[in-house]
């Protein structure tokens, strides 16, 4: 029976996660396309989008951050069967949306003038800040459409976020194509024109997405209150107060990381260089993880609306176990390919030999990043975002990257000590992570 039970909530989760991966991927694809697409404009041009949309991906992750764990909160109204109030949740959440986007582009235009301060060279920062301040008014149709997917995505529909992020891929990649060479009548933009399409492209599919689920009859159950109708501040600042732990523990991993790539470079572009591919393969695996980690907080919220506080933890570890699993399978993949998979993107033997290096550490990072980021989801299934966020500083920057630090550059460790570093912060966010879930759901069954 039990295991019965563990194949049924692992369909459901693999059937919540796989369009949400396919999203994901897109979201990749959208970046990818516009890199391999600028590449062609010259070094100048792609060094020029990659420091800009480095800079600014760290705004749009918070702001996104912010908006993440709404998508339980849709769940658990579904599993209340309460409909209007979904109507209720996302009108709050859009307001919410509107108020951060005005708040990112004012830091970012803020930031505009200053871009110096970063240390790029002349050339580069005269091109990313043309392609800088077309890219800031991308922010508000990324959150738009990001609130309507909270609602689909949480009320069980991820394929509508996926077709429209399809749509996007294929329309910026077309527009990428027309805007940077100037074809068809418009206009040869270069640089600039991979802005515009990104964002026409968003814009586009924030418009679809909320016109498809103002208009489609499915949704009208939800949308039954007059979008006048006056806020309830409560809800909003109750949105907020678990958006902000949120969008700060997406900063905490994302600077790590970002750290860690600078604290790689001292060592000369050779690991670097292996770095960057390592952390390419890994951040592609985890793709399947963060869909699995988004498919548990749907359906831990969804229990814990219905008042089944048992399967709502049955769900929560079932897709721990589901990601542990996933990771495991990669990590042998990584140890075992460890120097085949490098040949994809260099023939240079010591970056490959460096990359070797990394993916024996990262064979055991892999699992213990699996549970951590699937755990995180479960826990904002069940509303729990301030916790997650401490964890999260604490492994990362008072654990990871100091521990690594010492071991690459004080205990003669060397590169690798950077990676063992990391790893550390994972095991003690993923052991902690998993604790908070198993203590937090006991809870609620002894309520």
């Amino acid at each position: 029976m039990s295991q019965s039970k563990f194949i049924h909530e692992s369909k459901m989760l693999a059937r919540l996660s796989g369009p949400i991966v396919v999203g994901q991927v897109g979201q990749n694809l959208i970046t990818l396309a516009d890199t391999i697409m600028v590449g062609a404009l010259g070094s100048v041009a792609l060094g020029a989008s990659a420091f800009a949309g480095s800079v600014f991906i760290v705004f749009l992750i918070f702001g996104l951050g912010m908006l993440a764990p709404v998508t339980a909160l849709f769940a658990r109204m579904q599993g209340q069967e309460n409909y209007p109030y979904g109507g209720v949740l996302l009108r709050h959440s859009v307001v919410v949306a509107l108020a951060v986007s005005a708040f990112i582009i004012g830091l970012l235009y803020a930031l505009l003038p200053n871009l110096k301060v970063f240390g790029q060279t002349h050339e580069v920062l005269e091109m990313g800040a043309a392609f800088f301040e077309i890219t800031i008014w991308s922010v508000l149709p990324s959150l738009l459409y990001q609130s309507y997917k909270q609602f689909t995505d949480g009320i069980g529909k991820t394929k509508v976020a996926m077709y429209v992020m399809i749509f996007g891929v294929v329309l910026n990649i077309a527009g990428n194509w027309v805007l940077i060479h100037g074809l068809y009548g418009f206009p040869k933009l270069g640089l600039n024109g991979a802005a515009w399409a990104t964002l026409i492209a968003r814009c586009l599919m924030a418009l679809i997405m909320i016109t498809y689920v103002h208009l489609h009859p499915h949704f009208k159950k939800y949308l039954v209150e007059r979008w006048v109708h006056r806020f309830d501040h409560h809800l909003l600042k109750n949105i907020i107060r678990l958006g902000l732990p949120n969008g700060f523990t997406y900063l905490f991993e994302v600077g790590a990381f970002s750290a860690a790539a600078v604290m790689m470079g001292w060592f000369g572009s050779t690991p670097l260089a292996a770095h960057q591919i390592t952390i390419s393969l890994a951040s592609t695996s985890f793709l399947i993880t963060l869909g699995i980690g988004i498919a548990a907080s749907i359906r831990v919220g969804f229990e814990l609306g219905r008042g089944d506080y048992s399967l709502a933890r049955f769900a929560g570890f079932t897709a721990i176990k589901l990601g542990a699993a996933y990771m495991s399978l990669c990590a042998l993949g990584f140890f075992f390919l460890r120097e085949w998979f490098p040949t994809f993107y260099v023939t240079d033997h010591d970056v490959i030999a460096w990359a070797a290096k990394f993916f024996v550490v990262v064979a055991i990072f892999e699992i213990f990043d699996g549970i951590q980021a699937v755990a995180i989801g479960a826990l904002r299934g069940m509303s729990d975002t301030q916790w997650p966020s401490i964890i999260a500083f604490f492994a990362y920057w008072v654990m990871g990257l100091p521990g690594g630090y010492l071991l690459a550059f004080h205990l003669g460790v060397g590169p690798v000590g950077i990676w063992i570093g990391l790893l550390l912060g994972l095991i003690f966010a993923s052991v902690l992570l998993t604790w908070r879930f198993h203590i937090l759901s006991k809870r609620f069954l002894k309520n």
